[in-house]
């Protein structure tokens, strides 16, 4: 294990082995929501299950062998809800040559991070702003757990409001919530994923949570899909191409941008964010060919840095355990929103401890900071949060530089 280097990152084989289930179980719901939303654009469902299962693991071994990180790799939420919805449904383009305009933002995204242009991207931000990005992230996990659970719904007068707190699927959220908790006050370890199976059992005794009907399954063929992306190039080789390209991209990098900040943050380290950037790059790259929508890095990789996940020994769990959901699919039915939502909460709840280290007395780094931390929760988007603040910052920045040149 001294590949990963534990000593020196404070950690054991047995912490870096439960917060690679930590992270797991946080983010195996993608398993199951992707091939639903991608079917929607005419996917075989059964081959983008196996996609989905096959980048998390390539792209998630490439965050533990180049970055030694405990960040996972997976299919975005969010974007794929683009992939699907704006470039097939409204805009027409095939499954296929939506595949080959991915691969392109991959191997774009690749250069970009090999190259000098990827510092100033990184750099453009100061630490309190890259602060205010964590606790956003926090919140945006939190209103994940929130909403999945049933705790928070839809409301057509306020847009949200709060759900029936009596109803037996929030209850057992309620429960989880409490027990995660009172595990993590008292510094029990593992306390995260020792409170999502105590919120498994209980839904097991309660009868919410119904075992699955078979324990293993044959892994869905990816024919339908892998490698179609080099087929159909000739599709999207023009200028009409190029917003699509640079959407997949941009959304991919900030993403990825975001999460990967928010954990080092989280880690209170400092360590080289490029070779993350280029194993998220080559994820892309990989659920190009494999055939499912962009992979970014999950936020959820939160969860297992706060039960103790520190080097890409995490990361190398969290890709076995997708290579065995290929066999025991069935097995992740079990893992329901509401047992994920206590995990996702409380990281919430700590990650919002970040904000205490943003400058709140300096007007511009606050009015930037605010609309990060509220625009990601708010639009479901680590990026566009990024984007609300990250050009407020610019603005402000640009106005000073004009004032002191008038003043001079």
């Amino acid at each position: 294990m001294d590949f990963f280097k534990l000593k020196n990152n404070g950690t054991t084989v047995k912490a870096e082995v439960l917060a690679g289930f930590t992270t797991f179980i946080s983010m195996s719901y993608i398993l199951f929501v992707q091939p639903e939303m991608l079917a929607q654009a005419g996917m075989d469902k059964g081959a983008v299950f196996t996609a989905t299962a096959l980048v998390s693991i390539f792209g998630t071994l490439m965050m533990a062998l180049i970055a030694n990180m405990p960040i996972a790799i997976s299919t975005g939420m969010g974007i794929n809800s683009a992939f699907v919805f704006s470039v097939i449904l409204q805009q027409g383009y095939s499954f296929q040559a939506a595949l080959s305009a991915m691969l392109l933002a991959g191997l774009l995204y690749l250069v970009v991070v090999i190259t000098p242009v990827r510092d100033w991207i990184l750099n453009i931000f100061p630490d309190d702003l890259k602060s205010a990005i964590s606790a956003g992230i926090g919140l945006l996990i939190a209103t994940i757990g929130l909403t999945g659970s049933g705790i928070i719904v839809a409301d057509k007068a306020t847009f949200t409001t709060l759900g029936n707190l009596m109803a037996p699927q929030a209850l057992l959220t309620i429960a989880g919530i409490l027990i995660t908790l009172a595990l993590y006050y008292y510094r029990v370890p593992g306390a995260i994923f020792l409170g999502m199976l105590a919120t498994t059992l209980i839904g097991f005794v309660t009868g919410l949570v119904h075992a699955p009907s078979q324990i293993v399954s044959t892994v869905p063929s990816v024919k339908p899909t892998f490698g179609v992306a080099f087929t159909h190039l000739s599709d999207v080789l023009n200028w009409q191409i190029i917003p699509i390209v640079l959407t997949f991209f941009l959304v991919a990098f900030f993403d990825t941008t975001g999460t990967i900040l928010g954990v080092q943050k989280q880690m209170h380290t400092n360590r080289d964010t490029n070779k993350s950037l280029i194993a998220s790059a080559l994820g892309n790259i990989s659920a190009a060919i494999f055939g499912t929508s962009p992979a970014t890095a999950f936020v959820e990789s939160n969860a297992g840095v706060s039960a103790g996940g520190r080097t890409g020994l995490t990361s190398v769990v969290v890709a076995i355990l997708f290579a065995l959901s290929l066999f025991f699919s069935p097995l992740l039915t079990v893992i329901t929103p509401q047992i994920t939502a206590s995990a996702l909460i409380v990281v919430g709840v700590l990650m919002l401890g970040n904000l205490k280290e943003i400058d709140w007395s300096n007007f511009k780094i606050a009015a930037s900071a605010f609309l990060i931390v509220l625009g990601m929760p708010l639009t479901h988007s680590i990026s566009d949060g990024i984007l609300l603040g990250g050009v407020t910052y610019i603005v402000l920045t640009a106005m000073d530089w004009i004032k002191n040149k008038i003043t001079k």
